[in-house]
């Protein structure tokens, strides 16, 4: 596998693990929050909403972190990039990613690692149909 593969595959685990850790904090902080607003008004539904402790809450609710990830068309590649992220998508999925995976990783949508995918397997399933057809036809000459 190539450095730059590699180098994308590390990449999005950082993007997974920040989002992961800057989410639990979100709602650390939120939970906080929460308590507060209960500890003042015994419940949360009893607080005013011009309160300051549901005030902070609404702001709070604003805040949540979202993962987000490229999404870029082939048409918007070079033929050269284009040909480079359908070997990428080939070896991801021979790895055993999944299409979601793999098209953030690579920063596609996910149709486009889809598509690429499907034809992968056309292509094997040809091959191999192919190889059958030429082995039966051997063995029936050698009768």
């Amino acid at each position: 596998m190539s450095k730059l593969l590699e180098l994308k595959i590390r990449n999005y685990e950082k993007i997974i693990h920040d989002h992961n850790r800057a989410n639990k904090r979100f709602y650390d902080e939120l939970l906080v929050l929460i308590q507060q607003c209960e500890g003042r008004y015994k419940s949360v539904d009893k607080a005013p909403d011009d309160s300051p402790e549901w005030q902070a809450i609404v702001i709070k609710r604003t805040e949540q972190p979202v993962l987000s990830f490229r999404s870029r068309k082939m048409g918007d590649m070079s033929a050269r990039e284009a040909a480079k992220i359908r070997r990428e998508v080939v070896e991801l999925y021979n790895r055993g990613y999944p299409t979601a995976t793999i098209a953030h990783i690579l920063g596609i949508r996910t149709s486009t690692a889809s598509s690429t995918i499907a034809n992968y397997q056309h292509q094997i399933n040809y091959q191999n149909t192919v190889q059958s057809h030429e082995r039966t036809r051997q063995l029936g000459a050698n009768k």
